[in-house]
C-alpha cells in the first residue's frame, strides 16, 4: 500500500493535467449535443463542467505547493519533472473553457465578475509558479516558450469571461456593433428560401434578445426594427412551416450566444484575439520541439506533446464548427460581396448534416414533455417483463411509505413526445383566430359543444389554476377513453388531445416556475386528489378500466356540471383547442428569463410558443396580453388592449 501511495504522489501532477484535458475533450464534444436536449448526458455534462475548473485549479495549487517544498526537501517535483511546470499556462487553457460550452446555466452568465476575479487570481497563481521554478534558471530553453504559452492561456482564458459577460441577459450592448448592423434586412414572404429565413434570425437577433432580456417590442430603440420585424413576421403570406423554421433558427442562434463563445468569436477582437493565441501556441510549440530535451522524463515529453497537439486539435475543431460553420460567416460574406465559391462554400458548411444547421433538423429538442395521472396513480403503461413491474411497484410502494411518491413519479414517469406537424397546424390555427378576435376586428371564436362546460370551468380558472387543469387533464383523459371511432383523423386528434393535455400537466409537475399563473403547488394538488380518489377504491392490482370508472364518478361527486359531452369529432376539435389556448396563454404570461433558462436544456415546447406568439405581437412580456377568461358585462366595456383564451362576451 505504502509503495501505491509513492508511486500515486510520484505521477499525481501528471495524472491531473491529463485528467483535466480529458475533461475538456468531453466536455467540447458534448457540449453542443445540450443544444437539442440530450438529457440523457446533462448529469454527466454538469458533473464534469465542475470537476473541470477544480483539477485545473487543484492542479495549479499542487504545482505552487511543491515549489514551496522544493527549498526544503529534496527529490521534490522540481527535480524529479522539471517539465510539470511548463504545464501550468496549459492548466490556463483548460480554465478558459471549450467553445462549445462557456455556461452551463444561466446563472454562470449572471457571475460573470465572480469569473473575471477567478481569472486574475489563477493567472497570478501561474505567474507565480512560473517565475519561482527553479527548472527555468536551470534550463533557459523552456523560459521563451513558457512566456508564449501563458500568452495563449491568458487569452483563452480571458475569451471566457467575455463569453459570460456578453451571454449575460442584461448586457445587450454587443448588439451595437458594425458586425449586426451589415446585414441587410430580408424581407419573408410565402415563398421564401432557407437561406432568406437565416438571414431574417440574423438580423433579427438584437429583437430577440431584447425579449429574452425583458424587453416589450415597444420598448426596443428604433434602431433595431422592432416595427418591422413585427410587421414581416405578421403578415398572412409567411407561412407556418417557413414562421416555425424562423422561431426554430432564432431559438438555435440564442442558445449560442448566451451558453456558447459564439458571441466573441464572430467579433473582429474576438478573430484577432484567438489568432493570436492561436500563434502563440504554435511558436511555443516549435521551440520547445527544436529545444534541448535530454533531462526530462520521456513520459513528461509524451505528456507535454499530447498537451500541445491535443489543444491543436481542439482549437482546429472549434474554429471549423464555432466560425466556418456559423450561419453569421456566411452572412458576413454574403453582405461585404465576397468571391462566390466561397460564399456558397459556406452555406454548404452551414446546411451540412452532420455539423450544420440543416433545415430539416430542428436546433432545439423538438419535443414536449408528458405526465399522465394515470401515471401518479401507477395505472399507465406497464413494463414489459413482469419482473420489473414487480420491482416498479415496490419502488412505488417504498416511496408512497415515505411520503417521496410525487418526486419518484416526477422523475419515472415523465416521458417526451415530438413535436409533429399537427400540434404546430393546432397553435398556428388558434392564433390567427384570436388575432382575427373582436380587438382584432373580428369575430370570437363559438364553441358549440363545450360552452356550456367552459363557462363553468371559466369560475374556478382564475382563482385555482392548478387545481382546475388537473381536473381538465383527468376530464379528457376520460373522455378520449370513450371514443370509439378508429378513422385516422380521429386517432389524429386524439393523440394531440393526449400530447396537449399531458405537455400542461408536465410543465405543473416539472416547470411550475414557467407558470407564474399559478400559486398552489401541483404536489399538492396532486395528494389531494390521489387520497380523495383512494379512498373510493379498492386497494390492490385495479385495471385501467376501473381506475378510469372510478373518476369519473369522483368528479361527478365532486361537482355534477364537470362532465364533457359524448365524444365526437366535433368535441375532439374543442377539446383540442381548449387546451392550445391554454397553453397559449400559460405562454403569454410567462417571464422571459425562464425561457432563457430552458435553452441550456434543449428548450421547451412553451419556449417555442412564446416566441411563436411573439412573431404575431402576442404576450403579456411582448407586446398585446392573453387573458384566460373574458370579464363579465357587468364590469362595463373594456378599454384595454388584450386577448381572450376564452371569450364569453
Amino acid at each position: 500500500m505504502g509503495s501505491l501511495l509513492r508511486l500515486f504522489n510520484e505521477w499525481e501532477i501528471q495524472l491531473l493535467v491529463l485528467l483535466s484535458f480529458v475533461l475538456q475533450i468531453f466536455l467540447f464534444f458534448t457540449g453542443s449535443l445540450r443544444q437539442r436536449g440530450a438529457k440523457f448526458l446533462s448529469g454527466i455534462i454538469w458533473i464534469a463542467y465542475l470537476v473541470a475548473d477544480l483539477v485545473a485549479v487543484y492542479a495549479l495549487g499542487l504545482l505552487s505547493k511543491s515549489q514551496e517544498e522544493n527549498t526544503t526537501h529534496k527529490g521534490t517535483l522540481t527535480e524529479n519533472h522539471p517539465l510539470a511546470f511548463f504545464w501550468a499556462p496549459f492548466l490556463l487553457i483548460h480554465l478558459g473553457g471549450q467553445d462549445t460550452i462557456t455556461a452551463f446555466s444561466l446563472e454562470d452568465n449572471s457571475l460573470w465578475l465572480r469569473h473575471l476575479l477567478n481569472l486574475i487570481v489563477q493567472v497570478v497563481l501561474a505567474l507565480y509558479v512560473f517565475w519561482k521554478s527553479t527548472a527555468w534558471r536551470n534550463v533557459q530553453q523552456l523560459l521563451v516558450p513558457g512566456i508564449f504559452m501563458f500568452i495563449a492561456g491568458i487569452i483563452k482564458y480571458g475569451e471566457r469571461t467575455m463569453a459570460l459577460m456578453k451571454g449575460n441577459l442584461q448586457n445587450i450592448s454587443g448588439y451595437n456593433n458594425s458586425e449586426e448592423s451589415k446585414l441587410n434586412h430580408q424581407e419573408l414572404d410565402q415563398d421564401a428560401s432557407y437561406s432568406s429565413i437565416v438571414c431574417f434570425s440574423l438580423d433579427s437577433a438584437p429583437i430577440v434578445r431584447y425579449l429574452f432580456a425583458g424587453f416589450t417590442l415597444f420598448q426596443i430603440p428604433h434602431g433595431f426594427g422592432a416595427t418591422t420585424w413585427r410587421s414581416y413576421a405578421r403578415s398572412d403570406e409567411v407561412q407556418l412551416a417557413k414562421l416555425a423554421k424562423l422561431v426554430d433558427v432564432e431559438l438555435g442562434i440564442m442558445y449560442c450566444d448566451i451558453y456558447t463563445k459564439a458571441a466573441v468569436l464572430r467579433t473582429r477582437s474576438g478573430i484577432i484575439l484567438r489568432c493570436t493565441s492561436q500563434v502563440s501556441a504554435l511558436v511555443a510549440l516549435v521551440l520547445f520541439v527544436v529545444g534541448n530535451k535530454q533531462r526530462y522524463s520521456r513520459a513528461d515529453i509524451a505528456i507535454t506533446y499530447t498537451l500541445f497537439m491535443g489543444g491543436f486539435f481542439l482549437e482546429v475543431c472549434a474554429m471549423f464548427m464555432m466560425v466556418m460553420v456559423s450561419p453569421w460567416t456566411w452572412a458576413w460574406l454574403k453582405a461585404n460581396k465576397y468571391c462566390v465559391w466561397l460564399t456558397r462554400m459556406s452555406w454548404m458548411l452551414v446546411t451540412s448534416n452532420i455539423i450544420g444547421w440543416p433545415e430539416e433538423k430542428p436546433l432545439w429538442s423538438n419535443r414536449m414533455g408528458q405526465y399522465s395521472f394515470l401515471s401518479y396513480v401507477g395505472c399507465e403503461e406497464k413494463p414489459s417483463s413482469p419482473w420489473l413491474e414487480h420491482v416498479m411497484s415496490m419502488i412505488r410502494k417504498m416511496a408512497k411509505t415515505v411520503g417521496k411518491l410525487f418526486w419518484l413519479s416526477k422523475l419515472l414517469d415523465t416521458k417526451y413526445e415530438e413535436v409533429d406537424k399537427d400540434i404546430i397546424e393546432s397553435f398556428a390555427k388558434e392564433i390567427k383566430v384570436i388575432l382575427q378576435s373582436p380587438f382584432g376586428g373580428g369575430q370570437k371564436k363559438q364553441w358549440r359543444h363545450l360552452s356550456r362546460f367552459l363557462r363553468s370551468m371559466a369560475r374556478e380558472l382564475s382563482d385555482n389554476f392548478s387545481a382546475v387543469i388537473i381536473r381538465l387533464h383527468i376530464l379528457t383523459i376520460i373522455h378520449l377513453s370513450e371514443v370509439s371511432s378508429v378513422d385516422v383523423e380521429t386517432a389524429a386528434l386524439v393523440g394531440v388531445c393526449w400530447k396537449l393535455s399531458n405537455y400542461m400537466m408536465y410543465l405543473l409537475v416539472t416547470h411550475p416556475d414557467m407558470l407564474q399563473i399559478t400559486a398552489t403547488s401541483a404536489e399538492s394538488v396532486l395528494e389531494g386528489f390521489y387520497k380523495k380518489f383512494m379512498m373510493m377504491t379498492a386497494t390492490g392490482n385495479i385495471s385501467k378500466h376501473v381506475i378510469l370508472q372510478n373518476l369519473k364518478e369522483f368528479l361527478s361527486k365532486e361537482d355534477s356540471t364537470l362532465s364533457l359531452p359524448e365524444p365526437c369529432k366535433e368535441t375532439l376539435e374543442e377539446t383540442r383547442d381548449m387546451w392550445v389556448r391554454i397553453i397559449m396563454y400559460a405562454a403569454s404570461m410567462s417571464r422571459p428569463e425562464t425561457h432563457a433558462t430552458q435553452l441550456a436544456r434543449g428548450g421547451e415546447f412553451l419556449t417555442f410558443m412564446w416566441l411563436l406568439m411573439a412573431q404575431k405581437s402576442l404576450g403579456a412580456s411582448v407586446a398585446y396580453p392573453i387573458d384566460l377568461v373574458s370579464p363579465p358585462p357587468t364590469f362595463g366595456p373594456v378599454s384595454d388592449v388584450r386577448y381572450y383564451a376564452f371569450d364569453f362576451r
